[in-house]
């Protein structure tokens, strides 16, 4: 296996696979040879594929942490934070290695949630680097379309095939892949939106979230999440972006998005806000705030300024 080069390991593998025979086999004999060397195995996936890999495991199986994949995945920021937090707790040189397997039902969510999931799955090379963990992640090549194939590709520096490991040659940079993956979209003419010169003005750009989400059908508890995480941003274009700076907020593609534009360069750094932040950064800490209550969060930028999307996706 050649190098993958003075950034990227082996910690973070993919398993591309067509059948319930080669799930059990690659899934199987990562998790057995992990179980055999002593390592902790958390498995996060559908259930019922929690009962294919049981059977293949047998008595084994019992010695696996089981997480069920629809509710760890209901939100991306969550899912990272939990699983950060279990490598916290059990990943170290004192506590010894982990070993997780990780699949959602990607081919069940809509085009806006995978790209968000796959800047996550680029952002987790970054992550996990400093704890005693391999993560192996299967992707379904019969249920999933071949764009969302190569991004595995991409996003994994390793690739589990039945000859064995291999590095992937399309293995790209976290940082440029998050990049790539980010575009900005201007708002509908009839959008409603409000400038963001003051401090008072956040408290309008908070209220005008709270109507449009109440008058969509969003549930309260999302309402609420979103208006936080709309004041988080706004607050972070007016003191670290520069003037003109506008909120708007309007419906797009089965989402009620809130847009937040400045006409500042916007982070220097694309992982911001993905991981908690290291330093006392109030723009990073408003980013990881709105990861955590939104369902996706994107930041790109143009010759315009940045811009900051939070969506939350609508009912029905």
């Amino acid at each position: 296996m050649t190098a993958t080069g003075p950034d990227v390991g082996d910690q973070h593998r993919a398993l591309i696979y067509g059948e319930r025979g080669r799930f059990v086999d690659g899934v199987g004999a990562f998790v057995r040879e992990g179980l055999d060397g002593g390592e902790r195995v958390l498995v996060a996936m559908p259930l019922e594929k929690v009962g294919w890999l049981r059977d293949g495991l047998g008595g084994d199986a019992d010695a696996v942490d089981v997480w069920d994949a629809d509710d760890l995945y209901a939100r991306h920021g969550p899912m990272l934070r939990a699983l950060m937090e279990y490598l916290e707790r059990h990943a170290s040189s004192a506590q010894g290695r982990v070993r997780v397997v990780a699949e959602q039902r990607l081919a069940q969510r809509t085009r806006a949630d995978v790209r968000a999931y796959m800047r996550y799955e680029a952002a987790a090379n970054v992550a996990y680097r400093g704890h005693a963990v391999s993560v192996l992640c299967p992707y379904d090549a019969q249920a999933l379309p071949e764009g969302i194939v190569q991004d595995a590709l991409r996003t994994h520096p390793i690739v589990l095939t039945p000859g064995g490991a291999r590095c992937s040659e399309l293995f790209t940079e976290p940082r440029s892949f998050v990049r790539e993956r980010t575009s900005v979209r201007p708002p509908p003419p009839d959008a409603a939106g409000c400038a963001l010169e003051r401090l008072e003005d956040i408290g309008t750009a908070r209220e005008l979230v709270r109507t449009r989400g109440e008058a969509a059908g969003l549930a309260p508890r999302d309402v609420e999440d979103m208006v936080l995480a709309a004041g988080e941003v706004a607050a972070n274009a007016l003191v670290h972006g520069r003037p003109p700076r506008t909120v708007w907020c309007y419906a797009d593609d089965g989402a009620l998005v809130c847009h937040v534009h400045d006409a500042g360069a916007g982070p220097s750094d694309p992982l911001v806000g993905y991981m908690p932040p290291a330093r006392r950064s109030r723009e990073a800490h408003g980013l990881w705030v709105a990861h955590q209550l939104c369902g996706i969060v994107e930041v790109a930028a143009d010759e315009s300024g940045a811009h900051v999307y939070l969506r939350a996706p609508l009912p029905g």
